[in-house]
């Protein structure tokens, strides 16, 4: 993988990886709140091998990317975001996101159209998420102040939250998600204003630009959405293919809501399958 970055419209650094070969046609990977690029790998690299090259992108406020000075997140910055970065790349790209970078993927798409969006992947989520199932995802993720005592303390606690087993070397894992304090505490690598502050994230309150956005969309477009989700429910898909009837909607058998992390490689046949109808190599 190559490292590489972009610039948003404000000046803010955007740290990003890249794996393919360089004339493939692009897909931008964005993750959820509390990802990083590095959740992207194994799937970069099926993207990779189809002939197309993946750009795996830390969000705003995440990873290595540079945070808000005054702490703002809200859609439409996170969407100008990968506008600006479709724009350094000279091309239209498949843009595929995860959770908030689904919602994000689809407002760049929806509202800035075919010059920005070559298709969309929205993974487990759509405008109308189920709010008590979202709920429960930002309270497993929300750090405690302190942070924790190690990588392996972090792993068993969102294990703990989301009700599933701790996997073996989860924590080790994790590292790449998180950052050290000089007292040696870890914390996620995010910057907690996401959570602390009203970005109008929820979900009535972004319904309007996000519906808008799904309601312009003339791109090939796919939901994978995970079988056992509490946050993709069916009157949310149903809702969504009344706005975009051409919409694909593919669910991923024993997968919940981080269905890239339960089931990856099934999830990365469902990916190449649609990139192969949708987009060119």
């Amino acid at each position: 993988m190559t490292k590489i970055g972009f610039r948003a419209p404000d000046g803010i650094s955007l740290a990003a990886h890249a794996v393919g070969p360089e004339e493939g046609a692009p897909v931008l990977l964005l993750g959820g709140i509390g990802q990083t690029r590095h959740s992207w790998r194994r799937t970069a690299e099926r993207i990779a091998a189809s002939g197309r090259r993946a750009i795996l992108l830390d969000l705003r406020g995440h990873g290595e990317s540079g945070w808000s000075a005054d702490g703002g997140y809200t859609l439409p910055r996170l969407a100008a975001d990968i506008t600006a970065v479709i724009a350094a790349l000279g091309r239209p790209a498949v843009l595929v996101g995860a959770s908030l970078g689904g919602k994000v993927c689809l407002a760049a798409a929806g509202h800035e159209g075919p010059a920005v969006a070559s298709a969309l992947v929205m993974i487990d989520t759509v405008p109308r998420t189920n709010v008590a199932g979202a709920s429960e995802v930002v309270s497993a993720i929300r750090p405690p102040p302190a942070g924790f005592n190690s990588p392996d303390d972090a792993a068993a606690e969102l294990a703990r939250a989301r009700g599933q087993p701790l996997r073996t070397g989860a924590g080790e894992a994790m590292r790449r998600n998180m950052r050290v304090d000089v007292a040696g505490r870890w914390h996620w690598h995010w910057d907690p204003a996401l959570l602390d502050r009203d970005q109008g994230m929820r979900v009535e309150d972004a319904l309007p630009y996000l519906e808008g956005a799904a309601a312009r969309l003339r791109v090939p477009t796919l939901v994978a959405r995970g079988a056992l989700s509490k946050v993709t429910d069916d009157a949310g898909v149903a809702a969504f293919r009344a706005l975009v009837p051409h919409a694909r909607v593919e669910t991923v058998a024993n997968a919940g809501h981080m269905l890239v992390g339960d089931q990856n490689d099934a999830f990365a046949a469902v990916l190449v399958r649609f990139l192969d109808d949708a987009v060119q190599p």
